[in-house]
């Protein structure tokens, strides 16, 4: 589905508000009655200026009860309409913000990467907000319209003449109000785009806020920063300014049809066409329409503007090319057994070759090192292999398969990876756990921390598991942040576990516990470990050393040391680097 048109975003929209329309239609027929009991009073106001005229106490009296009666009820019936208006929005915001959450986690991982996280906040942000506003907000202002068009109609059972009057200085101002958020809309295109660009750099700013001063780049940072900030709110100005110039035309217009209105009233009073009691109320009922009315028509388009502008945004994540979506397949596998290979894989990152017609076969239950210098493309082989990205050319295969073919199960369930530079969650330390399995049990929690070596860093912690250890796991050390993701990545019963440098944060005390982890779970497991420090790999069934893209030998260490110079040389520079 894609947007076409206010209607067709109506009923984008409407999906989401079905479930929840008898709150709605209860909030637009109790709105209903509030209208009608608002036409009654200036109906009721006039007749009590007429008795005080007339000297009439008790009935001035009586009028004003009346009146006050029909206030109150209409203020409550107008609270209650809106509370079940806010109803409405809270549950279809959480349905929406829900869906949308699910559609951009499917969006290719290189596509996420080029957009920057700025666009996906505000479209997660405000967006949504403005789409789940949006039956209850045209609902509400669609009531307010009865009421203007009920004042339009008791105008012309009074007099048919002023009603015309009213009536044409109505439409003039409602089409310069068409004009001015048609010109609206354009310029707040070109805003939030800008402001998606600001936004986005923040959020990087708070993430990396630990390196920019490290680096001591505060000042470079600021600068880009303030770019940013000046671009997204000059635009922001541009559309206020353009606004309000239009605004201030049809303001001076709508002086002018006061003028004009009150004049002919006067004239129509000295001719004797109407009375004192039906000017009063004629003029009430102008005076309504005439600030109120074309306020709400303007209101009316902007809101469907910001809806259809939001609606474009939602649906373009969801459902626009623009985003592409990560394809799976539909095979299964029934009871993987964790065979890997590569065949004549080439792949690139824009027009830089990365990965060069590699092949290689990595059989169940083996432990595989790859290691090489940095660039050679170890990593891009875990990307790939957990498809994070897709081969140019070449196939790879799990367990006899195509991962193209396997459904996203097969291929993500069955593996897990342990990055060098994992991301840890604002949560507590159990609840950064319960990510990978929600129904694990302490005792479970506490065996795969022991086996990760950090459960006694946990246990110091002034609120153990429950501890919160903020955005990133900024509370924790790098070889904390990474034995808690290694922790985590135990807790399901994965059959292949890739390593991508995760003991690089370590030190040799709890290297060597995470070598045992390591040692424990291989068993029956896959396991491919990718590491710059080969004392890690020593220990591996098979070591690829790879050079530019290409797998330049293989072996065990010991054969490596022999018969691959590269190896051998990596290896001495790491030992002098020890020495």
């Amino acid at each position: 589905m894609k947007s076409e048109g206010t209607l067709g975003n109506f009923s984008f929209a409407w999906r989401y508000i079905r479930e929840y329309k008898k709150s709605l239609y209860f909030a637009v027929f109790i709105q209903l009655i509030s209208v009608m009991l608002g036409i009654l009073a200036p109906i009721l106001s006039a007749r009590i200026i007429v008795r005080y005229m007339s000297s009439q106490v008790i009935r001035v009296m009586i009028l004003a009860g009346i009146l006050l009666l029909v206030q109150i009820i209409k203020n409550l019936l107008l609270v209650r309409s809106n509370k079940q208006y806010n109803k409405v929005y809270c549950d279809v915001l959480s349905s929406l913000e829900s869906d949308l959450v699910i559609g951009a986690l499917k969006i290719k991982n290189q596509c996420m990467e080029e957009k920057g996280s700025g666009l996906f906040i505000q479209r997660l942000t405000g967006d949504t907000a403005r789409i789940a506003t949006g039956f209850g907000r045209i609902a509400d202002m669609s009531v307010q319209a009865i009421n203007y068009i009920g004042i339009l109609l008791a105008m012309l059972s009074i007099n048919f003449w002023v009603f015309l009057l009213g009536a044409v200085l109505l439409a003039i101002e409602s089409m310069m109000e068409i004009y001015r958020t048609r010109k609206l809309y354009k310029d707040d295109k070109e805003y939030r785009a800008a402001n998606e660009r600001f936004s986005g750099f923040i959020g990087e700013m708070v993430r990396g806020a630990r390196d920019v001063k490290q680096l001591s780049c505060e000042d470079s940072f600021s600068r880009e920063a303030t770019e940013r900030v000046i671009n997204a709110n000059n635009k922001r100005y541009i559309m206020q300014r353009n606004s309000w110039t239009m605004k201030l035309v049809r303001w001076q217009f709508s002086e002018f049809g006061t003028f004009t209105f009150i004049t002919l009233m006067a004239l129509f009073l000295g001719w004797g066409w109407i009375s004192a009691t039906s000017a009063i109320v004629l003029y009430n009922y102008f005076s309504s329409l005439d600030v109120h009315a074309i306020t709400l028509a303007g209101e009316f388009m902007e809101y469907v503007k910001d809806f259809n502008l939001s609606v474009e945004r939602v649906c373009a994540i969801m459902y626009s090319k623009e985003f592409p979506k990560e394809e799976f397949g539909e095979a299964e596998l029934s009871d993987p057994e964790g065979e890997i290979c590569f065949k004549d894989v080439v792949f690139g990152y824009n027009e830089k070759k990365v990965l060069d017609d590699i092949s290689f076969t990595i059989h169940p239950g083996e432990m595989v090192a790859l290691v090489g210098r940095s660039g050679c493309g170890k990593t891009t082989i875990l990307n790939l292999l957990s498809r994070l990205y897709d081969p140019q050319e070449g196939q790879i295969l799990l367990d006899g398969k195509d991962i193209s073919t396997l459904s996203k199960k097969s291929v993500r369930g069955t593996m897990t990876v342990v990055n060098q530079i994992p991301y840890i969650f604002n949560m507590s330390v159990g609840d950064n756990l319960r990510l990978a399995k929600q129904e694990v049990t302490d005792e479970e929690l506490k065996q795969v921390c022991r086996l990760a070596a950090i459960d006694e860093d946990i246990e110091s912690m002034p609120d153990g598991y429950d501890t919160i250890i903020g955005e990133g796991g900024v509370n924790l050390s790098g070889g904390q942040r990474q034995r808690l993701a290694i922790a985590r990545s135990m807790l399901k019963d994965y059959r292949i576990i890739l390593f991508d440098e995760a003991t690089s944060a370590l030190d040799n005390v709890t290297q060597s516990k995470i070598q045992k982890a390591i040692d424990e779970i291989r068993k029956n497991r896959t396991v491919i470990l990718i590491a710059h420090r080969l004392s890690t790999v020593i220990h591996a069934d098979r070591i690829l050393y790879m050079s530019e893209g290409k797998i330049l030998d293989e072996g065990t260490h010991e054969e490596l040391l022999e018969k691959c110079e590269p190896y051998r040389i990596l290896y001495q520079e790491e030992s002098n680097e020890k020495n």
